[in-house]
């Protein structure tokens, strides 16, 4: 009676084991994402694994952008978590073509809708839209689980207005991004702007500086901007740009391209 009773318990403590080994993830609604500009993402992990992370992938929705890229959630307690979607370049929707409707036809959001209609979306919008999902990895980066893949329109920001907290704000100007491939490797986040990004995690886990973004930092320096001894170049620049005499406006710059 005792042996059967401790093998009893030890089938128990498996199954708990393996329940808990299988959370579920519900994501907050995102009507929209505003173009140029982050937006917050909310999302529930239930029941919580200990030593689990929580991301979100992203990618927008383009014949060639087939990697999806990740940031990091934040716990916030009681299984919820947040994050921030870095911004969206200014983009025009790409048409269906019959290629790209092969690959789009399984996706989560087209259950249950057909050609017709992604063909009359895709003319109805004008900027390029996103994909995302959010899922939880064990401490190894295996993959428990994840909410369906969803689909998200750009807007312009006077129609997509979604303030975000002061921590929201601070991740935004500080972001990590994970590649999921190698050839993401020092590129842009494809069709995302570089504002904001300053880390990127390689598909091994390794953490690095983001190359990228910084150089076109560095190569946005405007010539209009003297280097001076034992001062920031950030400084320098942020003072060149309120001094009154400046000597006019600096040429314009892009964020997303160096």
């Amino acid at each position: 009676m005792i042996k059967r009773s401790i093998i009893g318990i030890g089938y128990a403590a498996l199954a708990a084991g393996a329940f808990a080994q299988s959370p579920t993830v519900r994501t907050a609604d995102v009507s929209c994402l505003p173009n140029q500009l982050n937006a917050p993402l909310t999302a529930t992990v239930s029941p919580e694994v200990p030593g689990s992370s929580v991301r979100l992938y992203f990618r927008r929705l383009h014949p060639e952008g087939t990697f999806y890229y990740y940031i990091p959630f934040h716990p916030a307690g009681g299984g919820n978590y947040w994050t921030v979607f870095p911004k969206p370049e200014d983009r025009d929707q790409e048409q269906l073509t019959d290629e790209w409707w092969e690959v789009l036809e399984d996706r989560d959001w087209m259950q249950g809708r057909g050609r017709q209609w992604l063909e009359n979306w895709m003319s109805s919008i004008e900027n390029e839209a996103g994909e995302y999902y959010v899922s939880v990895h064990d401490a190894t980066g295996i993959q428990l689980a994840r909410s369906p893949i969803q689909l998200v329109e750009v807007w312009d920001p006077e129609d997509c207005q979604v303030p975000l907290t002061a921590q929201q704000k601070g991740w935004s100007e500080n972001l990590t991004v994970g590649e999921t491939a190698s050839v993401q490797q020092g590129k842009e986040v494809f069709h995302w702007l570089c504002d904001g990004i300053v880390t990127r995690i390689d598909p091994d886990y390794v953490y690095r500086a983001d190359g990228y973004c910084r150089a076109c930092v560095v190569a946005f320096i405007p010539f209009w901007v003297k280097p001076v001894a034992g001062v920031a170049a950030g400084a320098v620049i942020a003072a060149a740009i309120f001094d009154g005499d400046g000597g006019g406006e600096p040429p314009p710059a892009s964020p997303s391209q160096p």
